[in-house]
């Protein structure tokens, strides 16, 4: 990821906001340029990073902005691959005896510069050349690239300017994401970064997420955290109809800094998000194969719906949609105990889910059996307000749209922000 020093040469402010003056290339010159620095990549395989840094380094009389160079460099060398030279792990042990040696002939006498490594080598059982490679073997500029990046200049122009994107948010008081979907890989990507965060309800179905900046109150490990939140935005450019607003840390003030997507920074369509379990895929497959994209105005949409629960986020599986504006939500539990479902319901009752569907496989209950202290999941889902659809160890699509149509409601998002009169 790209450092502030490689962002601030192209931050401009106006009027209160910041702006990221992106790298474009209209005539193909700086593509060009950038499949010559990843076939130089290509022929440096095999090198120390240190080596081929340098060589990167050198390329600056081809450039007008040294600083653009860097940039791009330092992103060429995290998307390489290196990995330490074999041996590495004896660098500690050789230089403890080098330098033993050194001691034991010191002063050095003329022409014998080379007896302390000759000894060293002689008392580690390796040969005198091999002193000198593993000196300092594990220094981390010394790890060697076995494998540069495969890419096209367009994609490296694109990874390029994510970077500097990423890079604004090291300085970020507080950060706020809309989007209307793809919210699955937004919390997934917020869990994983283990950033401190809320949601809320917006109109016309979308939904606000505040997240609190490494520049925030209480956030003690700055650097890491702000390392963290950056990983958002390669998640979020993948998505569509997004948008992110920040506060911007700029000395004693405070800027605001807005990211859109663009061509700039959007990779593409990327694949078609795999579902989790092979039950998730058994009921979309069975609304598309059985009742088509559409049945009787219901449609389906997968883990589109954020739900706050108790400080968390709750992502039901599926979303049934119908064109006169209800939705329901459904919900698929598989391997399961009476502790985890006990766990689950509190949860959903929490959030007064009395739109949701949840889908239960009987073949799939671990722990206790049935009749123990506890009470059967019957009795657990009993308290829940809601449908319970069981199945033994493969869904229909049938009885999940007959409870669908029972607990559907108007979407409550519209409920919440009713239009102006």
């Amino acid at each position: 990821m790209l450092r502030r020093t490689h962002v601030a040469p192209f931050l401009r402010e106006r009027d209160g906001e910041l702006e990221v003056e992106y790298l474009e290339d209209p005539d193909g010159r700086i593509r060009r340029f950038l499949a010559r620095l990843l076939k130089l990549m290509g022929r440096l395989e095999g090198r120390p990073r240190a080596m081929v840094a340098e060589a990167l380094r050198r390329q600056e009389r081809r450039v007008r902005d040294a600083r653009r160079l860097s940039g791009i460099s330092r992103t060429l060398l995290s998307l390489a691959r290196f990995r330490p030279p074999q041996g590495a792990d004896r660098a500690p042990e050789v230089r403890r005896e080098l330098f033993r040696m050194r001691g034991a002939e010191w002063p050095p006498v003329p022409g014998d510069e080379r007896l302390p490594y000759e000894t060293a080598a002689l008392a580690l059982n390796l040969p005198a050349e091999e002193i000198d490679r593993l000196l300092y073997a594990d220094d981390p500029e010394s790890v060697v690239m076995v494998r540069a990046p495969r890419l096209s200049p367009a994609r490296l122009l694109r990874r390029y300017n994510l970077g500097l994107a990423q890079a604004v948010l090291l300085d970020a008081v507080e950060v706020r994401i809309e989007a209307k979907g793809g919210w699955r890989e937004i919390v997934r990507a917020v869990k994983l970064a283990r950033l401190m965060h809320a949601v809320e309800p917006l109109d016309g179905g979308r939904y606000r997420m505040t997240l609190t900046g490494p520049a925030g109150a209480y956030v003690v490990r700055r650097q890491r955290y702000g390392a963290r939140l950056a990983r958002l935005v390669p998640a979020l450019s993948r998505l569509r109809g997004w948008r992110l607003e920040a506060r911007i840390a700029q000395g004693e003030r405070t800027l605001r800094y807005r990211l859109r997507p663009t061509r700039a920074i959007t990779p593409g369509r990327g694949r078609r998000a795999r579902y989790d379990s092979g039950w998730e895929e058994d009921l979309a497959e069975a609304f598309r194969s059985k009742l088509g994209p559409e049945r009787d105005g219901w449609t389906l949409e997968r883990e589109d719906v954020p739900v706050a629960v108790g400080g968390e986020i709750v992502l039901p599986d599926f979303t049934f949609r119908h064109r006169d504006g209800r939705e329901a939500l459904v919900e698929l539990v598989g391997f399961w105990t009476p502790e985890y479902l006990e766990t689950k319901v509190r949860k959903l009752r929490a959030a007064r889910l009395d739109h949701l569907v949840l889908v239960v496989f009987r073949g799939l209950a671990t722990g206790r059996p049935e009749g123990e202290e506890g009470g059967s999941f019957d009795e657990i889902a009993g308290e829940l307000a809601g449908e319970v659809v069981w199945f033994t160890n493969k869904v229909r699509i049938g009885p999940v749209l007959e409870a669908v149509e029972r607990v559907a409601r108007p979407d409550p998002a519209r409920d919440a922000n009713p239009p102006p009169r």
